[in-house]
């Protein structure tokens, strides 16, 4: 892996951070290295994709993953139904593992219009938004996962070149943003239904979002070049948030330094603040580590060794990671990781526990795979395409 690669990929991802819509929150998208010897063609991989990861896509299709053999989990612990997933050298499927945190629904609504997932209204409800062409939402909807009942929350109308995303939901209303011109228009509507209505400011809001959380009857949100801010929900002055000048959202109320976008390999989220708390913390990075990304309690990277690792942000409890945690890690212990060949796919690995779900994903006859990788989003759900089915994986339920 050369250094020039590396550029390259933090270059891709910045430009693209800054001049794209908000991927919509839910399952971002990467490939993840298989080898330390094939990781300069998986960086090379990531980074042609990197602009489908920032604008948007919920899974990519990669194509000559590998056959090399990985580690399923981290001091594995097996329950019954995994025992002959287990002796065949792999792990059950996901929905065996945690039956309580899985569903799989239909790909299409009944009206034959394929949706995406965003994001969980309540502990039985996800929010999804169906398209009009690619990328480009025509409307909310929200799905009862209890009956597959699914009901319209709002239309969406934007003009041409024009994108929702960054779709945010809290204290009964739908939230989500428009880029225009490089300026950033807040949008919102009642969870109940009814007709969006722009949330109004005291002045221009600069740039793109790069994260957003409704709290306290505020929308805040950070920017993509940094900085935190707080927003009535029925519109009024933008107000910075104090000592968050050079910030990002993480998971509310942590917000850190830098953001995701790290373009001289400097540690995603080195500095956190909590803003309901004051408290604050710095991540340690010891000399010779790169790719280091951390979350509210956990930071994963590649050592001086050029071996993966995971541990706490002051540095204690070190261990090797089976493979590379590309985005970090979800909820500071999930992570995807790829099953051997010849089977392949992907599983996904609770590193607070061992178990490992067996995601179901597989490549075709060609070598092609959708490819799914939680980040350090906040947001719950997991979601990909299988067949005809959507799978939906709800993380606090595990």
């Amino acid at each position: 892996m050369t250094k020039e690669l590396e550029d390259d990929l933090r270059r891709v991802i910045g430009r693209a951070a800054e001049t794209a819509p908000q991927a919509p929150s839910g399952l971002s998208a990467a490939i993840v290295g298989r080898s330390r010897r094939r990781r300069a063609r998986t960086l090379a991989a990531v980074t042609a994709l990197a602009v489908a990861v920032v604008a948007g896509g919920v899974s990519v299709t990669v194509r000559d993953l590998g056959d090399d053999s990985a580690h399923l989990a981290v001091n594995p612990v097996p329950s019954p139904q995994e025992s002959q997933a287990a002796q065949e050298g792999r792990p059950a499927p996901v929905e065996e593992v945690w039956p309580n945190a899985v569903w799989k629904i239909p790909a299409k609504l009944s009206d034959g219009r394929k949706f995406q997932p965003l994001l969980f209204i309540d502990d039985r409800t996800i929010l999804l938004s169906t398209w009009s062409s690619f990328d480009k939402a025509d409307a909310i909807h929200a799905y009862d996962l209890g009956t597959g009942d699914v009901r319209k929350i709002a239309d969406i109308r934007t003009p041409k070149g024009v994108f929702a995303s960054g779709y945010a939901v809290g204290e009964g209303r739908v939230v989500w943003q428009t880029v225009r011109n490089r300026r950033t228009e807040f949008w919102s509507v009642p969870i109940t239904g009814g007709e969006p209505t722009a949330i109004a400011t005291d002045a221009p809001v600069e740039g793109g979002t790069d994260a957003s959380a409704v709290v306290a009857g505020k929308l805040a949100f950070s920017l993509v070049k940094g900085g935190v801010f707080t927003l009535p929900l029925d519109g009024g002055q933008v107000t910075p948030v104090a000592g968050a000048d050079r910030h990002h959202i993480l998971r509310w109320p942590w917000v850190g330094t830098p953001g995701d976008y790290t373009p001289d390999n400097e540690p995603s989220f080195e500095e956190l603040l909590n803003v309901e708390t004051g408290e604050t913390s710095k991540a340690l990075v010891r000399p010779g580590e790169k790719f280091v990304r951390c979350g509210v309690t956990t930071c994963v990277g590649t050592g001086a060794d050029e071996k993966y690792f995971h541990r706490l942000r002051d540095g204690s409890q070190q261990r090797e990671l089976p493979q590379w945690a590309a985005l970090g890690l979800a909820y500071d212990r999930f992570m995807a990781i790829h099953l051997p060949m010849p089977t392949g796919g992907q599983a996904l690995l609770d590193l607070t526990t061992g178990k490992s779900g067996d995601l179901g994903l597989r490549p075709d006859a060609k070598g092609g795979s959708v490819s799914v990788q939680p980040g350090l989003t906040g947001n719950r759900l997991v979601s990909y395409p299988l067949g005809d089915q959507y799978v939906i994986i709800d993380l606090l339920r595990i």
